[in-house]
């Protein structure tokens, strides 16, 4: 009997086991989905911005170059070794300053002898010239005493001017470059010394579209950015418009004029130009940061209002907005702004901080306490 009953009991210990893990996951179960039933996660924390109605300035945007009103390398005439140097490399030098100054020695001595000599055919001249008038002497006298004063006075310019040309001064005011040569050493004709900007104004340099060019027109205003100075603009006017079109590139050469009196801009930086149209047109606008990019869509998160009474399901559960992923047509920019031509409406709100914890009916909490945005967004309009 006792070997009878040992298998029982082992089967009865087996369903036991098998009746208690079962009911374990039952229960298990039943937990996890009152869990999940009840689970309402926290909100997300995000900014917000409205849809504006706003009225944009129509501008054409191009990249340009700075150029220098005037700018120079100098280099001496004539060859000669260097005696002297008055500069310092970028210093600031007002026009007729002297610079460089070369040996002249043997000039000044020659000038000085042709001086002299130019003196006494002078005298040589105004002695013909009385004798002349008391007929004391020939008329073919009197002409080869004048022809030789302004000879010798002729030959006495030149020299001054050869010594004139051993010296180099500054052509106009402006900052120097490097130095490029030292004292003592000997310069051929052309042999480059230091260079020569003029900063206030500079010119900016750059190329539009032919379609673009009934928009242009003299004295239009032009704003600048460069990236030496992110965030900051500065405004200039058109100053000239090439009177052809480039052919290969179809593109319309354009000058303006920058005044750069804080001396903050320099010749060879490039940025992006904003030609403002004397035209303007009605967009709704929302902040730049509030767009997402992808290959499917340009998309915005959309804020819907709390709904007024609790959810059944989840009594005591205070109401949020929520939000909702849109799929808009993005437009024209301006600084930090971006018009949307499809997708949103006036009085709308969109994200515009916080959109990588987002999902669809995600409940959110609105904290606009830190401005993110900065910038002009442009004129409003009702």
């Amino acid at each position: 009997m006792k070997h009878k009953r040992i298998p029982i009991i082992v089967l009865s210990v087996v369903v036991l086991l098998f009746g208690a893990l079962w009911g374990f996951n039952v229960y298990r179960d039943q937990m996890v989905a009152s869990f999940y039933q009840h689970f309402v996660p926290p909100p997300v924390v995000v900014a917000t911005s409205p849809v504006r109605r706003l009225l944009w300035r129509h501008t054409l945007l191009a990249v340009g170059n700075l150029e220098a009103v005037q700018t120079v390398t100098l280099s001496p005439e004539l060859a000669g070794k260097v005696t002297g140097i008055f500069f310092h490399s970028g210093q600031f030098v007002r026009r007729g300053t002297r610079l460089l100054q070369l040996d002249d020695a043997e000039e000044r001595a020659t000038l000085q002898a042709l001086r002299a000599t130019a003196v006494l055919d002078r005298i040589q001249f105004q002695r013909q010239k009385e004798l002349l008038a008391q007929n004391l002497a020939a008329r073919s006298a009197y002409d080869l005493a004048h022809a030789a004063y302004r000879t010798a006075r002729a030959q006495a310019q030149s020299e001054a001017a050869v010594v004139a040309k051993m010296s180099i001064q500054a052509p106009f005011s402006g900052f120097l470059g490097i130095r490029l040569v030292n004292l003592g050493q000997y310069l051929t004709a052309g042999t480059a010394v230091v260079s020569l900007t003029r900063l206030t104004p500079l010119y900016v340099s750059f190329r539009l579209p032919e379609q673009d060019f009934p928009d242009l027109h003299l004295g239009q205003e032009i704003a600048l950015e460069v990236p030496a100075y992110p965030g900051h603009r500065f405004t200039g006017r058109l100053k000239a418009i090439a009177p052809t079109v480039n052919p290969t590139t179809r593109l319309i050469h354009a000058l303006a004029i920058v005044p750069n009196r804080k001396q903050r801009l320099r010749p060879g930086m490039f940025g992006r130009v904003r030609v403002l149209s004397r035209r303007h047109y009605r967009v709704l606008a929302i902040p730049r940061i509030a767009l997402s990019y992808s290959l499917y869509g340009d998309t915005v998160w959309v804020v819907s209002p709390p709904k007024t009474a609790t959810d059944p399901g989840k009594p005591g559960l205070m109401p949020l907005p929520t939000v909702r992923e849109v799929f808009v047509k993005p437009g024209s920019s301006h600084g930090s702004w971006v018009s949307i031509d499809t997708g949103l409406k006036p009085g709308m709100v969109v994200v515009t901080q916080g959109q990588v914890k987002l999902h669809a009916g995600a409940r959110i909490r609105v904290n606009n306490a830190i401005p993110l945005i900065t910038g002009n967004p442009g004129r409003p309009h009702p």
